[in-house]
């Protein structure tokens, strides 16, 4: 059982290795933005919705609610 979860460790990073590959790539998201969010995956809240929106509504240009 534990192998299992040094398996399922694995492919959950590389997992969030690509993603933030990904987002690095495009210009949706800024250097600190995407920093950001790695700093939430790696303390375990990166699954926490408020969290991620914090993050995103802070950012140059990020979503921000219409009135």
């Amino acid at each position: 059982m534990a192998k299992d979860v040094i398996i399922q460790r694995s492919l959950v990073e590389q997992i969030l290795h690509e993603m933030f590959t990904t987002l690095e790539e495009r210009d949706e998201f800024d250097a600190r933005t995407i920093q950001r969010l790695k700093e939430l995956a790696a303390s375990g809240t990166l699954s926490k919705v408020k969290k991620v929106e914090e993050v995103i509504r802070s950012a140059p240009g990020g979503y921000h609610e219409a009135a």
